[in-house]
């Protein structure tokens, strides 16, 4: 981590409240140096969520509500009480979309993704989960961050609680995405939403 980077994590972690500003210059300076398993997914979703919050004025995109509407799937009449299977996301910030990824749970209780970023940066995301409730599910992923040196630059973690609806068809729920610098401090949190739709092979 060079010293730059170094002194915007701590002058974050000291504030009470994260300054958008600050977060966009710290995003810009990490994700122009990290490399990654998935790295180039989480920089992205910060630098999004950063620049939905900072718009004073913008319009407001579908809610999450009617989003999941739209993606459920009418045509499947049975009831599928498990998330194993093959998802399209979202994940949003104040309703508005910041990225999707093709998702996969497994029946062992591992997760894949492929965020639809750019796969130069790292963009298949390795994650874990268990049930936690009937159709409630949580998910974790960790990321380790290197710059292009070699030198260790921190981690990300991102968490998922989610809840199946429409007989199976769609998931809703939370996510949080946390960056940690090397000493396991941390130094920025984007919190939103997340909505799935179930593929079928058929």
């Amino acid at each position: 981590m060079n010293r730059l980077t170094t002194a915007i994590s701590n002058i974050v972690r000291n504030l009470p409240v994260l300054k958008i500003g600050l977060l966009s210059l710290m995003v810009a300076i990490f994700s122009a140096t990290s490399m990654a398993q998935c790295g180039g997914s989480f920089s992205e979703l910060v630098v999004a969520a950063a620049s939905v919050r900072s718009q004073s004025n913008r319009s407001q995109s579908a809610s999450p509500s009617s989003v999941q509407n739209q993606s459920a799937s009418t045509n499947d009449n049975a009831v599928n009480q498990s998330i194993v299977g093959f998802w399209h996301i979202r994940f949003l910030v104040e309703g508005q979309q910041i990225q999707e990824a093709f998702q996969i749970w497994n029946a062992g209780g591992t997760e894949v993704h492929n965020p639809n970023v750019d796969p130069r940066q790292g963009n298949i995301c390795l994650g874990a989960w268990k049930e936690a409730a009937p159709q409630t599910f949580k998910l974790t992923h960790r990321v380790w961050f290197y710059d292009t040196n070699g030198n260790f630059q921190g981690t990300g973690h991102l968490s998922e609680t989610l809840t199946l609806g429409d007989r199976g068809n769609s998931h809703s729920g939370s996510f949080t995405l946390d960056i940690y610098d090397p000493f396991g401090n941390l130094v920025a949190e984007v919190p939103g939403t997340v909505l799935g739709e179930r593929i079928s092979p058929d």
